[in-house]
């Protein structure tokens, strides 16, 4: 019940939507609206230190009724952390978020996805509940709107998926327009 990679047992045509890196100035104002116009609310795993940056924009997130977990304070991959520095950037992440939104949040995702044992241990320990995927498009590549929707047509979503985006890029905005209204026809919410 600490680690997530599917949305709970029991929820019927639901996709969790998730985004990473942010808050972002300039796209994250846009995922925002996608997610408005349809009604949908994501899930959004913040670096704190952006979060200080763009206090408001991280406030917007929480009132829009979105859900956030915490991305580490400056986007470091937590395996190559020591047990101190790794605490440190847990902290300081959820400090940043309460500070901003006065959310304290518990759920947490690590950069890249990457995790061992020992990391796992010591954030669940903490009382941290661990979110992954388990479906992925690699958009944090910016590599276009056709690039993207080409990785993300040739995956097929299952109940229950969650899925990794990043509100970093406009590529994912664009590809996202019209693979919601998809989803949502399809019957996922």
């Amino acid at each position: 019940g600490q680690f997530y990679w599917r949305m709970p047992a029991g929820a019927e045509n639901v996709l969790g939507l998730t985004f990473d890196d942010g808050p972002d100035p300039v796209h994250t104002p846009n995922v925002l609206q996608l997610l408005g116009q349809y009604g949908i609310k994501a899930t959004f795993f913040l670096v704190g230190s952006q979060v200080e940056r763009y206090s408001s924009l991280a406030q917007e997130i929480v009132r829009q009724g979105h859900a956030v977990g915490g991305h580490t304070y400056n986007h470091k991959v937590i395996v190559n952390l020591t047990h101190q520095e790794l605490a440190d950037e847990l902290y300081r992440c959820r400090q940043s978020i309460k500070d901003a939104t006065g959310v304290d949040t518990d759920y947490f995702r690590p950069p890249r996805g990457d995790i061992n044992y020992a990391s796992l241990r010591f954030a669940i320990a903490r009382g941290y509940k661990i979110v992954h995927w388990s479906k992925t498009f690699s958009d944090y590549k910016c590599d276009g709107t056709e690039s993207l929707l080409q990785r993300i047509n040739s995956t097929s979503l299952v109940n229950r998926d969650i899925l990794l985006f990043h509100d970093t890029n406009p590529y994912t905005v664009e590809a996202l327009s019209s693979r919601i209204p998809e989803w949502l026809s399809s019957g996922f919410c």
